[in-house]
């Protein structure tokens, strides 16, 4: 885990004031995938100071569920969205019919899931950061999900590209990092859900090559803390509620190894 990146996190400032440490816009959901909004917002809420919740279709029990999160802030319009510090996009939102121009105010932007089923290559730019995995990846650009040609993209496009998988690579236009934080338990579903939201809360405070190591960093440290109580026996949900825990563990790191 590289610990130069924690150290350069950034942290709330002393005499900020609410809104200062991170709004995030999240697009996700459906009738039928309402979990994918849950595991978003129950990943990022720990991590930004205002969570905005619009949802991907205008389904009353998805509403409702989003609701019992008191964290979220559920809105019928994108009056926010140019405000917010980053729009996570596209959870849960597969086959639905929805009109992504209001992507065009967002600062910053992170695609998931079923968001790149609106999207095009030649749509990206320096704002976004890319969450797939090989599957998604390969339908996306059309050609091979191999570490060459995720590098090529994101130098291309001027972007952050996650590729999930074991181990996870992460290329910005001139770095690259590999994350091989893991373990099985983590294939279980809902679990790319938290990595999406827990790198759109950082990417709100943080340059997005930052955000994405440090996400997918952070999100494999918590599996693998819940691995070592439970065995594979643990869920989505118990991953998103490790998320706290796992960023204090790797900056008390950070912070005892410059006393040393």
């Amino acid at each position: 885990m590289p610990s130069s990146l924690f150290s350069s996190l950034r942290n709330p400032a002393k005499e900020s004031h609410k809104g200062q440490n991170g709004k995030l816009f999240v697009i996700s959901g459906s009738a039928k995938y309402s979990g994918c909004s849950i595991f978003n917002l129950l990943a990022a809420r720990r991590f930004v100071d205002l969570l905005y919740f619009y949802p991907g279709e205008r389904d009353s029990f998805l509403i409702s569920a989003v609701k019992t999160i008191p964290e979220a802030i559920v809105v019928n319009d994108f009056d926010k969205l140019a405000h917010a510090d980053c729009v996570l996009f596209g959870g849960g939102m597969e086959n639905l019919d929805f009109d992504y121009s209001c992507l065009g105010e967002a600062k910053k932007i992170v695609v998931d899931a079923s968001g790149f089923n609106f999207l095009k290559p030649n749509m990206l730019d320096s704002r976004f950061i890319l969450t797939p995995h090989i599957l998604e990846f390969e339908r996306f650009f059309s050609i091979p999900a191999n570490d060459e040609n995720v590098l090529t993209m994101a130098k291309e496009h001027d972007c952050v590209i996650l590729k999930k998988g074991t181990p996870d690579l992460i290329a910005g236009r001139e770095m690259v990092y590999r994350n091989d934080m893991h373990n099985a338990g983590m294939t279980k579903g809902g679990t790319g859900d938290v990595l999406a939201g827990l790198v759109a809360a950082l990417a709100c405070t943080n340059p997005n090559f930052d955000a994405a190591v440090a996400g997918a960093c952070i999100n494999g440290m918590a599996g693998n803390m819940l691995f070592n109580k439970f065995g594979y026996n643990y869920c989505a949900t118990d991953l998103a509620d490790a998320l706290s825990l796992a960023y204090a563990e790797a900056t008390s790191a950070k912070k005892k190894g410059r006393k040393r």
